[in-house]
């Protein structure tokens, strides 16, 4: 097809069907502006929570170091749960104990790899969501309470544990399963300078939530304010950070909290873990400077492997790659600068973009969930022309072995009062895309 004068770059196999497709009106469009930054690339989205084998006390050694290294993994969170033993409320320390060393076989693990470590004090503690028989202070009694977390303390500086340590006051405290009562926080007491994130709340910051509004004025009274503010974002009923952040904004203004890093400590529910609803996560994300860790919906020992399903074993041959872990694989090369981004109107597309420093652009795209044409404004260039290479990312399940995303090959595009448009009309609702676009000026 020829060139117009503002460009169409059809991001399937160039059938007749497919170029077709060209000539739709597109559902939204999401922009790319090549001439503001917002940092260098950090690979924010590249953690988990547990994923880890355990091994005793000692990391792991059984997933393949390039697993784990190629994706750039920067942080994970755990405390023993499904396991076993039932955590100290059901039998105290010696029930208590074999969770501490999954979690310290995980710190370790996590730090083999240079990443910090969210300890989870709830799993530790036996709430990993079955029947427990008390909550922290029930009936007004701290006493085990204050005795739990003193060992907890104790073992963390026993094991040289606080390097890299983030402690997590208590997962999901809105969902009465995970926890009941109001709970004081003894840590600075016990942990000084260790950093503390919270609330860890299952549901995302929204103005109209009196939960929310209560945490923000409790914490702003009692002085009380975590160093990491946490929450998680799971499914289109949490909404996505582009609501969320200026929800909590003017949450935290109201009591004029001072702002501090946020992690979005559990993002994608199970069936949005995919290489299309990964770029969307990863580019919300991104564009929050959140750091992002994926959830985690195995069970049992499934909760204690496959880097949160990015990898899985195959008989015979070990640990296999996914589709989603060769999407984060290649956000893991996209370095240089951060380049501003903007989702499409209706928030079901998305991108993610950098601009290395020999002028390399490299764009990733996906829809949250569902199947239609988009289409991405790349505005910034200069010059008269550039030169567009397209990949696409595959999924065929958890377990489905993916190879490398498949060249689609490239094509020289005109550039027109400084941008160019890429039009994408995905072979699923699970399909990503990639773009890099070089001899941009």
């Amino acid at each position: 097809m020829r060139t117009n004068t503002i460009s169409s770059i059809l991001l399937s196999c160039l059938t007749l069907l497919d170029a077709a497709s060209i000539r739709r009106a597109a559902k939204g469009v999401a922009t790319v502006d090549l001439s503001k930054t917002t940092g260098p690339a950090k690979f924010l989205a590249s953690g988990w929570i547990y994923g880890f084998p355990d091994n005793g006390v000692e990391a792991d050694t059984s997933i393949p170091t390039n697993y784990i290294a190629d994706i750039k993994f920067g942080s994970s969170r755990a405390g023993g749960a499904q396991t076993p033993s039932r955590g100290w409320v059901n039998g105290g320390y010696n029930s208590y104990l074999p969770r501490f060393k999954s979690t310290l076989s995980n710190y370790r693990t996590t730090r083999k790899y240079n990443g910090d470590f969210i300890l989870l004090v709830h799993d530790l503690w036996g709430a990993d969501g079955s029947s427990i028989p008390r909550f922290p202070g029930d009936n007004g009694n701290w006493t085990e309470t204050d005795a739990f977390l003193t060992q907890l303390a104790k073992d963390i500086k026993a094991n040289n544990m606080l390097d890299g340590l983030v402690l997590d006051l208590w997962n999901e405290p809105d969902i009465d399963i995970f926890w009941a009562p109001n709970y004081p926080s003894p840590y600075r007491k016990n942990l000084p300078s260790t950093i503390i994130s919270g609330p860890s709340a299952a549901h995302p910051p929204s103005t109209d939530s009196n939960t929310w509004q209560t945490w923000v004025s409790t914490i702003a009274s009692k002085n009380a304010i975590p160093d990491i503010y946490s929450w998680h974002q799971i499914g289109d009923w949490s909404r996505q950070p582009d609501a969320t952040i200026p929800d909590f904004n003017t949450l935290r203004s109201s009591q004029k909290l001072p702002e501090r890093p946020i992690d979005i400590n559990e993002y994608a529910a199970k069936e949005e873990q995919n290489p299309g609803n990964s770029v969307y996560y990863i580019a919300q994300l991104e564009r929050y400077n959140l750091r992002g860790l994926r959830a985690n919906w195995g069970s049992g020992s499934g909760l204690h492997d496959s880097l949160a399903d990015l990898v899985f074993k195959k008989s015979g041959a070990g640990y296999r790659p996914n589709g989603e872990w060769q999407l984060y694989k290649y956000y893991a090369g996209m370095t240089g600068e951060r380049v501003a981004t903007k989702a499409t109107a209706d928030s079901r597309f998305d991108v993610f973009a950098t601009k290395s420093a020999d002028g390399l652009v490299k764009v990733i795209a996906g829809t949250r969930s569902v199947k239609g044409q988009y289409d991405i404004q790349v505005k910034g260039l200069t010059g008269s022309s550039v030169s567009v290479a397209t990949y696409r990312f595959d999924w065929a399940g958890p377990a489905g072995e993916v190879g490398s995303p498949v060249a689609l090959g490239s094509r020289t595009v005109n550039v027109s009062g400084g941008l160019v448009t890429i039009s994408v009309d995905p072979a699923s609702n699970a399909t990503a895309y990639a773009y890099e676009i070089s001899g941009a000026k």
